[in-house]
């Protein structure tokens, strides 16, 4: 029989155990940073990677050039941490460098899905606050973010503070309503 304190001790531990694992991580590569160097991550970020196929962006046909140098070393790098070869090839692309690397592994989000599966439910006692409308402000900016979760995660947020111009649901006095035999 589980005692009550010990429900979910198993799953923060499972979820961080799956984050380390190179299935799980968000980027198998490792940092990009530790296999181009510092300079080489500034002017270079992986794009994706499928079926063994590694696409790095690049700043200019220089650095495209220089990473076409080092692909050999760069290959051997990426599949000496694995115990199966990672990539069997890079494609490197002269286009728009993000500043941050995009998330390279599909099972990662799944990992994620799983994360919030374990979270324990509302209490009983707890209401769900209620939502209201975005302004166009608030639009504007959601909008601007580059990364389509941190809107989805910006937008259910801001859904849920209230706007200084109106009080929240719970403060707002009931309307007293006229008597029903015409008096007044």
């Amino acid at each position: 029989m589980k005692k009550p304190d010990q429900e979910f001790t198993v799953g923060p531990l499972l979820r961080q155990v799956l984050r380390k694992h190179p299935a799980f991580s968000a980027s198998p590569l490792g940092d990009w940073a530790d296999l181009v160097g510092e300079q080489g991550a500034r002017y270079s970020q992986p794009r994706s990677l499928r079926d063994r196929v590694l696409t790095v962006t690049v700043y200019d046909s220089v650095w495209k050039h220089h990473l076409e140098l080092l692909k050999d070393a760069l290959l051997e790098k990426i599949n000496a941490k694995h115990p199966e070869p990672l990539v069997d090839k890079i494609v490197l692309k002269v286009g728009d460098v993000p500043e941050t690397a995009p998330v390279l592994n599909p099972q990662w989000k799944q990992l994620e899905k799983v994360a919030s599966r374990g979270r324990k439910a509302r209490p009983s006692g707890r209401k769900k606050l209620p939502s209201r409308a975005l302004t166009p402000e608030e639009k504007k900016l959601l909008h601007s973010l580059p990364d389509p979760e941190l809107q989805a995660i910006g937008r259910r947020l801001l859904k849920k503070l209230p706007l200084d111009a109106e009080p929240p649901a719970e403060a707002t006095a009931p309307q007293e309503e006229e008597p029903l035999n015409g008096s007044h």
